[in-house]
């Protein structure tokens, strides 16, 4: 193995250290209760829960695989498990900032261009964040005035996550469907300063609004694959609020309803989608205690969150060193 290879995946401690630090500020003073949960767990139930989110990562490559293949009629599933895995070191790795490169090159080697690749990736996003809004609205439509009821303090926190949640989905559509919007970007990326360094930031955002805007088009006039693509999501995130709910149950929480979980569940991510974070760390904790301790002792609602990331969060990052290591060896020859 490469000192490279050793390099990238070391570039993840420190977010994990500092995961480590947060598990330790938050959880100091309930540990005993926690581990004490967290010890209740079977095997059996943990073997189940690491399999959701396992299942929610492949249908997040299906998702790729359906994009790509707009482009791309040969991209296999295998290769969208690789792209997938790689977004999800690059996420942890480099504080978010390396996944979409990570994935467009590895597109790359599949045949696609590095600008068509940003674009495929970008337009994946837009899905993800759309899919969020459309499920817990669709969860709020149906079970609103139990929520209003069960959780009343919490309508600020939920209307600050749908509005900018909202913000950021239809700006990233208007840039892909509306020619002014795109144009306005363009001339907006124009009014930076023209140094050196400025310039090559703008040459690259230039080239990454025009790809995604091309993308869009592209797949937008594909209804079937816009169709596969926004079921496949909503598979997707119905596997990782089955997590939540299995999380709880392995604890000993409350016997809260599964489409009641499933409610808490995506206003939890709604909001901590809207919420800034660094590597995926922040949010997703803050948003978990904030919901499931209106319902739950808090060091219940801990020993389920830590569970919980376990298996959404350090799992597939170990999975996707594994596969960083894999993709090297096969790709650079010996």
């Amino acid at each position: 193995m490469k000192k490279t290879d050793w390099k990238r995946i070391a570039a993840g401690l420190p977010v994990l250290l500092l995961a480590g630090l947060t598990v330790y500020l938050v959880f100091r003073n309930h540990y005993r209760e926690i581990l004490a949960s967290l010890r209740s767990v079977s095997p059996a139930g943990a073997a189940v829960l690491f399999a959701l989110a396992a299942l929610y990562q492949a249908f997040e490559a299906l998702v790729c695989r359906e994009l790509v293949r707009a482009r791309l009629a040969e991209f296999s599933y295998l290769e969208a498990l690789e792209v997938t895995f790689l977004g999800v070191f690059g996420n942890v790795a480099t504080f978010a900032v390396g996944s979409i490169p990570l994935q467009s090159c590895r597109l790359h080697q599949s045949g696609l261009t590095v600008g068509h690749g940003v674009g495929i990736m970008t337009v994946d996003y837009i899905f993800h964040k759309l899919t969020i809004l459309l499920y817990a609205a669709a969860m709020l439509l149906l079970q609103g005035r139990w929520f209003s009821a069960a959780c009343p303090g919490l309508s600020g926190y939920l209307a600050a996550g749908c509005a900018i949640c909202a913000l950021v989905s239809a700006a990233l559509v208007l840039v892909c469907t509306w020619e002014r919007v795109k144009s306005l970007a363009l001339r907006c990326i124009g009014l930076l300063p023209e140094t050196e360094k400025w310039a090559q930031r703008k040459a690259s955002w230039r080239a990454n609004v025009e790809s995604l805007y091309g993308e869009a088009q592209h797949v937008l006039k594909n209804r079937s694959c816009c169709g596969k693509a926004l079921a496949l999501n909503i598979l997707k995130f119905l596997c990782l609020y089955a997590a939540v709910f299995l999380s709880i149950r392995l604890v000993g929480g409350p016997a809260l309803p599964f489409w009641r979980v499933q409610l808490l569940s995506s206003v939890m991510v709604l909001i901590s989608s809207a919420l800034p974070n660094v590597a995926g760390i922040g949010p997703a904790e803050f948003s978990f205690l904030l919901i499931f301790s209106q319902c739950m002792d808090y060091a219940l609602a801990s020993s389920a969150l830590l569970l919980y990331r376990a298996a959404t969060y350090f799992f597939p990052f170990a999975v996707s060193a594994l596969f960083l290591l894999w993709t090297r060896k096969r790709m650079v020859p010996a």
